[in-house]
């Protein structure tokens, strides 16, 4: 009797296991939209995209969790280190420079992408950015295609045309400065302390601040040496504006100081801020530098989606992905009409939003300008380090600026940056 009631016991038991299994498997496989988690920062930008992504596609419902970038980032780090898989979202932004790192550091935690997406379909420089050895991950979202806006008044004054503007040289924007200073202005914000204009001229001219391999490339590489003799030159003059952080870069745009502003397409929400400027700017390509192949475009910021290859709905969020941010044009029209958000998906580039000039930029094609330009960025391998590579720069470019032998500080910066990646 005491075996028939443990046998009895083991069947219930056994059953009831079943039972909770087969509960499961039909809970998973539920008619319906699938869940996908996207992680990723600012809302209004980002947030905002998915949101509008989400409206086009019916096999699936969205859901961002905001977090600061840096945490964003952090997070993603902490949980790949950890082997963990089980707390991962389907989607993250990663910004383009930490790509790299990212995919070296955990070459299995993201899907591949050139069986899903149409990297043609893209900017050219996405692609590389978002590849490692040999495959492209990521589906390439915002670009951060500069540009050079400048004041329209402030050149009126010193007798400078539009067409002047669409085709200077670095010397030749630089020479600006002196006929402004004479006017009352400022021809832009300098920081000793911030090297980030090196890399859109660094880009400019299909150059890097590392090589293919992933090492320093500061004591022969021509295009950083031309970058440093353009810095040594805003640090020696007397027409720039001197700024230590964003609030005072910002405040000059909006006050009017500066005549020209050079950074990527983001920083035109930043010139907008002030509504009584309306009307008084206007947007150039950047100066072209002095190296053979050198281009007037390039691009500074930007960022993409990653699909976990460990997500909860893998097979839903790449199709999600490759139906609206890899395949609508109506998404980017969207996107562009209402928050300015420029993507890198060529085929938007006819969209309509693109064929209305902005009033604030006296009815420039601002967006159709730049969606062009960003076809024409030369594609450079950004490597992993970056980040590591201009800090060793800053170390020593206070010696740079106070004219010490510009091979050897180059050399020594090459030997700090070693010992950061090893």
């Amino acid at each position: 009797m005491k075996r028939k009631i443990i046998l009895l016991l083991s069947i219930l038991i056994i059953s009831s296991l079943l039972f909770a299994q087969g509960a499961k498997e039909e809970e998973e496989f539920v008619e319906g939209p699938a869940k996908l988690t996207v992680w990723g920062w600012d809302s209004s930008f980002n947030g905002y995209a998915m949101e509008e992504a989400d409206k086009l596609d019916d096999s699936v419902e969205v859901e961002f969790v905001e977090m600061g970038k840096a945490a964003a980032l952090q997070k993603l780090h902490t949980i790949l280190a950890s082997g963990a898989t089980d707390n991962l979202p389907d989607i993250v932004l990663i910004s383009d420079l930490h790509v790299k790192g990212y995919l070296m550091s955990y070459p299995d935690a993201f899907a591949p992408m050139d069986s899903v997406i149409n990297y043609a379909d893209f900017a050219p420089y996405k692609k590389e950015m978002l590849s490692y050895d040999g495959v492209g991950y990521g589906i390439p979202f915002d670009t951060g295609v500069t540009g050079l806006f400048y004041r329209t008044d402030y050149m009126e004054e010193i007798g400078v045309t539009k067409e002047y503007m669409d085709n200077l040289t670095w010397d030749q924007y630089l020479a600006l400065g002196p006929k402004l200073k004479e006017k009352g202005h400022l021809l832009q914000t300098y920081n000793p302390n911030d090297i980030a204009e090196f890399q859109i001229m660094l880009q400019s001219a299909g150059s890097w601040f590392t090589d293919e391999n992933g090492n320093a490339d500061f004591v022969d590489n021509d295009a950083l040496r031309e970058c440093y003799r353009i810095f040594k030159q805003l640090n020696e003059a007397n027409y720039t504006k001197v700024v230590s952080d964003w609030g005072g870069f910002a405040g000059a745009i909006n006050g009017g100081e500066v005549a020209t502003v050079m950074r990527g397409s983001w920083i035109s929400s930043t010139i907008m801020n002030n509504p009584d400027d309306a009307g008084k700017w206007a947007l150039a390509p950047i100066p072209r530098m002095d190296i053979p192949g050198a281009v007037k475009y390039s691009n500074q910021g930007g960022s993409s989606w990653f699909v976990l290859a460990n997500a909860p709905h893998r097979a839903a969020a790449e199709a999600f992905m490759a139906n609206t941010f890899a395949g609508s044009v109506e998404l980017y029209d969207t996107l562009l009409r209402n928050k300015t958000i420029l993507g890198t998906y060529l085929p938007a580039n006819d969209a309509p939003a693109y064929d209305e000039g902005n009033p604030f930029y006296s009815g420039q094609l601002v967006n159709k300008e730049l969606a062009q330009w960003a076809a024409k960025i030369p594609a450079v391998d950004t490597g992993a380090f970056s980040a590591e590579a201009q800090a060793s720069l800053v170390s020593v470019t206070p010696r740079v600026l106070a004219g010490e032998d510009y091979s050897q500080l180059m050399k020594e910066a090459e030997k700090q940056f070693a010992q950061k990646v090893q």
